[in-house]
This record gives structure tokens, sequence and C-alpha cells, in this order.
């Protein structure tokens, strides 16, 4: 059959006249116990570099292919590029607990310069960048102050000037490197999924990788490949803003008819109405607005009752009391005049009596002063005074003062009758008052349920008035609404821009198509077809067999995302997208991907050194199956580990 000469073919990267090199490679990782003790050294180079660790079928021994540290390898070259973290916390732990005064560096060319990056494996702040010729120099003059901490601004100035001035919101201009890092040095733990799958949060890189959304991603690597503009990334800004806009109105408007459907169920509860029933008036029955109108006439003419009037009642109970009040006070003053009265009159009968003595035979007058007996004064003479006494003045001073006793007890008793009189009628006053506190407490009571039925009638009003008014307002809310004119019309035309702006890129999306293609068809000879595809939905590779349509296992998955970093690589390669042309791969074959499928793999990167003097790309590729014996070398295998004996592995210890 003659050759298809439509069919995809894989064409060598070329970089441009005058490239000599990668702008960006790795030429030498070390790792040191401490600043003058190494541990391993690992050299690379430009173009394909393996790190091997030989399982059981190549090795011909009973030694693990995994735990030799190839994904630690991957994570501390990854940190001399400026990864926050090296490794887990659990395992810089255990780094720490072993090479407390270790440290990690290595040899980076940017545009033919040398930049050493040493980070330290304990504890962060010690790292930093220096231009100097040798890791060795670098650790000789150490880290002064003014030296950059990490090699991001660099490689973002060199590579990203553009990009840094058009990433999205949730990307700074410093987290450029950060995230285009991950992608060009993925996880393994992502297992090659998607190819917008970078970082695994098990990982605990602390890359802006590891917590970036989809949309973002996306963006930047359309970014990194000139697959996207300014005016493609207003209208999707300007689509989010109206989606989002669209969404807020919906809800609102959703809101509102809930709000409207609510009010109307309470409306229609209230008037006993049934949900027929409309708000105009028909000419077979009155509308809502009518029966609300009704029943506030009907409740504004509802009877209140009269309350008593408990103010006269109380202010004849107030005159009740002065009365009492009255009579306490007159009866009080009676009873004091009586035993006034009775005190002067017992005073003047103990004073009419000074002039007697008691015995047995009967009372015998004495004198006042001296107390002798009078008659035996008159009979002998008086001794003591030298006045004459004047018996018959005394005895008439005791005759008076026993008349006033006698008259002022019976002014006592007539005033100790006067008290008793006013006590009576006190006490006529008490039925009286207890039945003007009665009729109180029954007026009190009436009041209470006057003011209550009162309260009742004026709420009967306010709730009908509330009705009506919201009957008004449902009504008024219905004539308003109108279906909202849908929002497609401004999405359409923003759309419209987006797909204006996808068409633009779809030249850098077809070339990187082309590249995918090739690769795929000299990767794969046997029918399979690739496809890469950016839509609405976003970018997506495809692989399908001729004749077959599209076929997915985890293996042709995992194939699928690895030839679309080689495609992205070979873009940077001609310096067609904005980005190095550097890729790490951390053992990329899944359990089921043929064994010679995986090896044309190397081949394929082998195939583009092979063709120039010096390659303007650096692959790293960690793998357990043995590479093809022509790259079994030392010019292709940088670093040969096993898990066993311990000095085999990458620290060359057990940690």
């Amino acid at each position: 059959m003659p050759a298809d000469l439509f069919a995809p073919a894989m064409h060598l990267p070329e970089a441009p006249a005058g490239r000599a090199g990668p702008r960006l490679w790795a030429r030498r990782l070390a790792i040191f116990s401490d600043p003058s003790t190494i541990i391993r050294d690992v050299s690379l180079k430009p173009g394909l570099n393996i790190v091997w660790t030989p399982d059981m079928s190549s090795s011909g021994s009973r030694a693990l292919a995994h735990g030799s540290g190839k994904t630690t390898f991957c994570r501390l070259l990854r940190a001399c590029l400026g990864e926050p973290a090296y490794a887990t916390d659990a395992q810089r732990s255990r780094i720490f607990a072993r090479l407390p005064n270790g440290l990690i560096a290595a040899e980076l060319l940017i545009d033919g310069v040398c930049w050493v990056a040493i980070r330290p494996l304990g504890l962060p702040g010690g790292e930093f960048v220096v231009q100097v010729a040798s890791i060795e120099d670098a650790i000789a003059r150490g880290r002064r102050d003014g030296d950059q901490a990490f090699i991001d601004p660099l490689v973002i100035e060199a590579f990203f000037p553009m990009i840094a001035g058009a990433t999205p919101p949730e990307v700074s201009r410093e987290q450029v490197w950060d995230v285009l890092r991950a992608w060009l040095t993925r996880d393994q733990e992502c297992r090659l999924a998607d190819i917008l799958a970078w970082r695994s949060p098990q990982t605990q890189s602390r890359s802006r990788a590891q917590v970036l959304g989809e949309t973002a991603k996306l963006t930047i690597v359309r970014l990194a490949l000139r697959a996207l503009d300014a005016e493609e990334q207003t209208a999707a800004l300007r689509e989010r803003g109206l989606v989002a806009a669209a969404e807020d109105e919906r809800r609102r408007q959703a809101y509102q008819q809930q709000r409207y459907l609510d009010g109307l169920k309470v409306v229609r509860a209230a008037l006993n109405a049934g949900e027929d029933l409309g708000f105009d008036d028909t000419i077979d029955q009155k509308g809502l607005v009518s029966l609300a109108e009704v029943a506030l006439t009907q409740a504004m003419r509802a009877d209140l009752p009269k309350p008593p009037d408990v103010g006269s009642i109380f202010a004849r109970l107030n005159a009740l009391n002065d009365e009492r009040r009255a009579l306490e006070t007159s009866q009080q003053g009676s009873a004091k005049v009586a035993d006034v009265k009775r005190g002067e009159a017992e005073r003047y009968r103990a004073e009419a009596s000074l002039g007697e003595i008691d015995i047995t035979q009967g009372g015998v007058r004495v004198c006042p002063i001296c107390r002798v007996s009078l008659d035996e004064t008159l009979a002998k003479g008086c001794g003591i005074s030298l006045e004459r006494c004047d018996l018959a003045a005394v005895k008439a001073a005791i005759a008076d003062k026993v008349a006033k006793a006698t008259q002022l007890a019976g002014e006592a008793d007539r005033a100790a009758q006067e008290a008793k009189r006013y006590e009576a009628l006190i006490n006529q006053l008490s039925p009286r008052q207890q039945a003007l506190e009665a009729e109180a407490r029954n007026a009190d009571t009436a009041s209470r349920a006057a003011q209550a039925a009162a309260k009742d009638v004026q709420d009967r009003i306010y709730r009908a008035r509330r009705v009506l008014d919201d009957v008004r307002s449902l009504r008024e809310v219905e004539a308003a609404a109108k279906p909202a004119p849908p929002a497609t019309a401004a999405l359409d035309a923003v759309r419209a821009q987006l797909e204006a702006g996808r068409s633009r890129a779809r030249a850098a999306i077809r070339t990187l198509e082309e590249r995918y293609q090739g690769i795929m068809a000299a990767w794969l000879p046997d029918g399979i077809e690739g496809t890469v595809k950016l839509d609405g939905n976003g970018l997506r590779v495809d692989a399908q067999f001729a004749g077959r349509g599209e076929v997915s296992t985890a293996a042709l998955d995992s194939l699928k995302i690895v030839a679309f970093d080689l495609a992205a690589l070979h873009m940077a390669v001609e310096e067609k997208a904005d980005l190095p042309a550097f890729l790490v791969h951390d053992s990329p074959r899944e359990a089921d991907l043929d064994g010679q499928l995986y090896e044309r793999l190397f081949g394929l990167l082998h195939q583009w050194e092979k063709s120039v003097e010096t390659p303007c790309f650096q692959y790293i590729v960690t793998t357990t199956t043995a590479p093809p014996l022509e790259l079994q070398t030392d010019g292709h295998v940088r670093l040969q580990m096993s898990s066993t004996p311990a000095a085999m592995r990458l620290f060359g210890m057990d940690l």
C-alpha cells in the first residue's frame, strides 16, 4: 500500500538558530551530611537522564525496586528548583534526626549562567541562591545578607515576563514558576491521572498548585502554550461575572417568588379563601381585595365594651378612709383626755390623803409638814414649827383637793364614754369599707376585661388592615411581575468572544496537537491516533485505535499524559511555548503498560538528543524497568540505586 501522506509523523524538535543548549537545566545535584562531607553527587546533562533502580527481573537479585530513593531524588531536585518542601513532615523529621547538619545543593544553569541553590535538610531558614561556578564555591562562600532564598524570581524573569502579567487572580506573579514547576515535575502519587493533576496533598509539598482550582491551572497552561490572549481572558472574566450575576438574579427571583407564594398562602388562610380565588372581583364572586376590605369594615364596626367608673369607686373609698381617719383621730383624742383627767384626779386624791394615816382604828389627821397627829399637836403644842398651825386652812385645802379629784374623775369618765362612742362609729364603717373594696375589685376585673376586649378588637382591626395591605401589595407584585429577560443575550455575546479567542488559540493548540500526534505515532506506530481539544469544557487529550474508537485503560491514560508533556517539551525546545525545555517524570510506567512500548519512550527521547550535537532540552526519568541496552551506560544512567544494601540507597544509610 502507498504511504499515507497525511499520516501524523514526529518531527524532531529544532531549537532556534544559535541556541547551544537548554535555557534551563540541572548540571549537578549533591547531598551533604554536613558542609564538608558529601553523601551523594549526581551529575546530569542536557538530553535524556535516567535514574534507575533495577527491578528483580533485571537486577538478578531479591532486592526490591522500591524504597531506594527515586521519588526523593526528584523531590530534592524540585526543592533546589524552589519547591517549598522537599519531603513530608514525617520524612523530614527522620532525615533531620540522622542528618541535623545536612544540606542539598544543585548547580542550575539559566541561559548559560550557573546558579547554585543550597537548601538545609533540617530547619528552614538557611537556604540561599548564589551565582558561582560550583556547589563547593557556594558552600565555601556561605549565605550572605541580600542573597535570594529561592531561584523562582530568576526563572520568572527569564521565562515568564509575559505570563506573570496575565495570571488569573488566584496566582500571583511570584507563584507562576511554583505552578508551572508542578506541571513539569509531576508528583509520582498523582499517577499521571490527568493533564492538570500535578500535586497530591499527601506529599505535603506546600506548592500553590496543590490547592489551585482546575480553571486557574488550565489558564496557566494555556498562557504557557501561548494559547490564550488578553481579549479572551477579558471575555472569560466577563463570562464569569455574567454567570454569577445571572445566578444571583435567579436566586433573587426564586426568593421573591417564594415570598409571594408564602404571602398569598397566608392571606388566603386569613380570608378563608380557596386556591382558585383571584385578587379582583368577578361576576360570580368577590376577589381577595374585596374580601379583605369587608373583613376590615366588619372589624372596625365591632362594639367596644364600656369599662366601669373605677374612679368614682375609688373616690368614695378615699372619702370613707378620710372619715375613718377623722373618727380615729377624735377617738384617740377623747381617750387621751380621759387618761389625762384620771391622772390629775389621782394626783389630787394623793395630795388630799397626805395628812391622813391609816391605822386600824380609822383615819387620823396629821400635819402635812411634820407628819404629827393634829390632835396631839392641838393638845400639847407643836415643838417644831415656830408658827401656829392653821388647822382649818389645812382641812379646807384637803377638802378642795378631794372635790377637784372628784370633778376630774367625772370628766375622765365622760371622755372615756366619748372615745367608746367614736370607736362604735369606726366599727360601723367597716362593712361599708368592705363593700367598697369588693366593688373596686369587681370594677378592676371588669376594667381589665374591657381592656382585653378592646385590645382584641384593635388586634382584629390591625390584622384586617394588614391583610388588606398585603393583598393589595401582592396584587401589585403580580401585576409588575414580568418574566425577566434571560441573560442569554449578554452571555451569548461574551461566549462568542470566548469562542473567537479559542479560535485564535487553536493555532497554538493545533501546533501542540501536531507534536502530540507525531509523538503518539512514533511511540505507538500501530494505528493509534491522538487528538488535543480545547473547548468550553477545558483542554482534553485523547487517543484511539483506528476503526475502534476511543480506548481507555490506566496504562493508555498515563501514556496520553506523558505524550502531552513531551509535546509541550517539544514546543519549548522550538521556543513556541513560554516554558523551559525541562521535564521530570517519576516512574511513568503503569503496571499494565507493555514493556516494549515503555522502552520506546527512552528510544524516542534518545532520538531527540542524538539528532543534535547538544540537546536543547533536559528530560529526567526515574524507572525500575530496565532502559534499552544501548542506554544502560554512564552517559544516560546518571544514577543507579538499590533498596538493599543501605549504602546503595540515595542517602547511603537507613533513615
